[in-house]
């Protein structure tokens, strides 16, 4: 509902009430209002109290428009603070704020230039694309140049790819923006002066390089993050890097001593990292890492969705190793908690696993009512999976288990 007339001038004079929770009370209410709010909310940016600044942004955000851009323009120009208000302002108020700047893009103070790519990277939208390319090239400003380049990803600017791989030989800062940018715009094109970055003096350009080659992730970017692998001085970090990238693309390495560098992956690394090596290790059926998997299984609650979410690919990328006696083995392993266990008896019963009946029997005894339970589902699952094969199951080819784990002749 819109406040009346009056309404908006009781409010407007409250804002210069003695008492903060009154004239903060007064910036809230206002977000009902109209553009007659919007000079006295903005010189409530500048109020002594940040519940009161914080309310009188808000409620500019909420009556946006033209003219609520048009004000906050100036405050670019402000103290720090107040300043960085309007930047949030203006970046709520979105594409209503685009054709105001690109007389920004040209303004001399070099701040101003920047705060206008800024919001534009922000927005995802530009009044003047080509003068992005102008302002890449030429300005005399690093800090815009770099904004420059992140406009340009933002905006996924194919056409600018040549201005972006001439700017590759800008500064550490720039060039690193500038890769972020290509990898934003995955343009095969460039990879061969990407890719020759991968040779730089600096560490922190041939991460980028390495990130944005996979991102791009063409068949000539995968080749050149793979002969990378072979460089001579290539780090261990960086090798990891280069790993960690390729996985993260659909693609397992082509090195030496790639199964020892998922199995570092996987056991030193986040969860992130250890869904990455996940797929290399059950594609090699690396059966050194079974103990880490599902010790890694047996540390997730299923009740929360993350972690349902990660148990399933643990399940997918187990599937490949079959009944293995590996696999199977796991259960006299006495480093494993009863959780892990459980999840590996779980999964041993969805897998059908006759040959793993003896070692479930001798579960059914175990102290821990969990692990009574799964292995008496397990011997179930077993049973139900060689009737549905038409076959026997059981540690003798005579004999079947009954969900009670006892054998029937």
């Amino acid at each position: 509902m819109n406040l009346t007339s009056q309404k908006i001038r009781a409010l407007v004079w409250d804002l210069g009430a003695a008492n903060s929770s009154k004239r903060r009370e007064a910036a809230e209410q206002l977000s009902m209002g109209d553009e007659r709010a919007v000079l006295p909310l903005i010189k409530a940016l500048k109020d002594g109290n940040q519940g009161v600044q914080d309310a009188a942004m808000r409620s500019l955000i909420a009556i946006g428009g033209e003219a609520a851009a048009y004000m906050v323009l100036p405050l670019l120009r402000d103290d720090v603070v107040t300043r960085n208000m309007a930047v949030i302002i203006l970046q709520e108020l979105g594409k209503v704020v685009v054709p105001m700047l690109g007389p920004l893009m040209r303004d001399k103070d070099d701040d101003i230039r920047k705060f206008a790519l800024d919001l534009i990277c922000e927005i995802g939208e530009c009044p003047a694309p080509e003068l992005l390319q102008e302002l890449l090239q030429r300005d005399p400003n690093p800090n815009v140049r770099v904004s420059a380049a992140k406009a340009i990803g933002a905006l996924r600017m194919s056409g600018a790819v040549p201005a972006l791989v001439e700017a590759l030989r800008d500064t550490e800062w720039v060039s690193f923006a500038v890769l972020e940018a290509l990898a934003a715009i995955k343009d095969d094109g460039s990879v061969e002066a990407v890719a020759e970055l991968l040779m730089s003096p600096s560490e922190v350009i041939r991460s980028g390089a390495i990130s944005c080659l996979a991102s791009i992730e063409t068949a000539r970017a995968i080749a050149a993050l793979n002969e990378h692998l072979e460089w001579e001085g290539i780090s261990d970090l960086e090798r990891m890097l280069t790993v960690k990238s390729l996985l993260s693309a659909g693609v397992i390495p082509e090195v030496k001593g790639i199964r020892e560098l998922l199995l570092e992956l996987f056991t030193g690394g986040d969860w992130d990292d250890k869904m990455l090596a996940l797929m290399g290790l059950s594609a090699f059926r690396e059966e050194r890492a079974l103990f880490h998997i599902i010790d890694a299984a047996g540390s997730l609650d299923p009740s929360v969705p993350d972690c349902e979410g990660k148990l399933e690919e643990i399940r997918s990328a187990l599937a490949r190793f079959d009944c293995s006696p590996a696999l199977i083995g796991l259960l006299r392993d006495a480093r494993l908690k009863f959780r892990g266990l459980a999840f590996l008896l779980g999964l041993l019963g969805e897998m059908g696993c006759a040959e793993a009946a003896p070692l479930v029997e001798q579960m059914q005894d175990s102290n821990i009512h969990d692990i009574r339970n799964a292995s008496v589902k397990t011997l179930r699952q077993i049973r139900e999976a060689a009737g549905a094969k038409g076959g026997k199951s059981g540690p003798e080819g005579g004999q079947s288990i009954r969900p009670d784990g006892e054998k029937i002749d």
